[in-house]
């Protein structure tokens, strides 16, 4: 496949078009782009649709992307996760099942919801083995949003991802190894708020959204140092830079005031994914990941990889989701390696391509 869909993120602060083509073993970026949206419209969420159509509208007239096919994903607000076990079933029962066991377990209406799931393996619970199933759940009225936007501006949903299965993909690519199949791996996406994805070879096990990222660390920043909201990011934002291009003094203290400040939250995030890796000790019986991949807008803060590091005693490696990719015209927009991290879930979107071309992969729930 030469040309593969465009991948939409819709974030909290930010929206990212990215299309990839060529072959899984000669990826090259076709095009990108990428919005701020005005913090004054992000909570209203009539403005922030017409933001959304508007801009998306303005970027595919201006940019030269070569197809009308998009994959979405359904974010943390838009989508329930639940662990559910459950009896051996054949295969061929297994989504009924799904649906069954899943009733009156999520805050809406299960028989109206478009449910999906993954097989995450068998566990021990007592004397029993059972499987565990992560299974993924949103409102009806969710994804006919999703079709809406994407018909609005003229163009095709060809899959509906959800956000963990979508930053995942990007990492699961560099297991090409025999060896690679048993090797558990975890990835934390920071944005807004945290995705935690731990897997075992290219199958998740193991998915959760932590409410801390962005949003609390820019909250803390503002209630800290009494500034308005605007204020606070945009101080984060630009300490952020400095530290990216080296130039940043330690010793600054704005510097010292914004890491006080979030630095309660950084232990509560670093709390959260330890729970998250026990977890998966606990029930899948593996060996502890040595490396944790970090992505999202936060990941170009140095000092936060640094800091959850630190306190869950492990490696920590900002992902690069471009690496292997040939980028060429588009340097100016993924110049920097802090910043390329943010790409990662419209990364995984576009890449989802393959899977449809081949039929969907186990982790392409939704």
């Amino acid at each position: 496949m030469s040309q593969l869909p465009i991948g939409l993120d819709v974030g909290t602060v930010a929206l990212r078009l990215l299309q990839l083509g060529g072959s899984e073993r000669d990826l090259r970026v076709v095009n990108a782009a990428k919005v701020v949206i005005p913090r004054e419209v992000r909570e209203d969420e009539a403005r922030r649709h017409e933001f959304i159509v508007a801009e998306v509208g303005r970027i595919l007239k201006e940019r030269r992307f070569r197809t009308r096919e998009v994959v979405m994903a359904l974010a943390p607000r838009q989508l329930a996760v639940r662990n559910v076990r459950m009896p051996e079933v054949e295969p061929k029962d297994l989504a009924s099942a799904v649906d069954w066991e899943v009733q009156n377990k999520f805050p809406f209406d299960t028989a109206t919801a478009v449910i999906q799931y993954l097989r995450a393996g068998a566990v021990r619970q007592g004397n029993e083995v059972l499987d565990e199933i992560i299974v993924f759940a949103a409102p009806r009225t969710e994804v006919e949003t999703q079709i809406q936007l994407a018909g609005g501006v003229g163009l095709t949903l060809v899959s509906l991802d959800a956000e963990p299965c979508s930053v995942f993909r990007g990492a699961e690519r560099f297991l090409q190894r025999r060896e690679d199949e048993g090797v558990s791996s975890v990835v934390a996406n920071i944005g807004a708020h945290t995705t935690v994805v731990i897997a075992r070879g290219r199958d998740i096990v193991f998915v959760k959204t932590i409410p801390i990222g962005g949003a609390v660390f820019n909250r803390a920043v503002s209630e800290c140092l009494d500034l308005e909201p605007g204020e606070a990011e945009a101080l984060r934002r630009r300490i952020a830079a400095r530290e990216d291009a080296g130039e940043a003094d330690v010793h600054d203290r704005a510097v010292r005031a914004v890491d006080d400040a979030i630095r309660p939250h950084l232990d509560d995030l670093a709390n959260e994914i330890g729970l998250c890796l026990r977890y998966h000790g606990v029930t899948f019986r593996g060996p502890r990941p040595e490396v944790l991949q970090v992505s999202g807008g936060e990941a170009h803060h140095p000092h936060i990889p640094t800091a959850l590091g630190e306190r869950l005693g492990m490696a920590v490696h900002v992902s690069d989701p471009f690496r292997r990719v040939r980028t060429d015209h588009l340097d100016h927009i993924l110049d920097r390696r802090g910043v390329r991290s943010e790409w990662a879930t419209a990364f995984g979107l576009s890449l989802k391509g393959f899977r449809l071309a081949e039929g969907l992969s186990t982790h392409d729930a939704a």
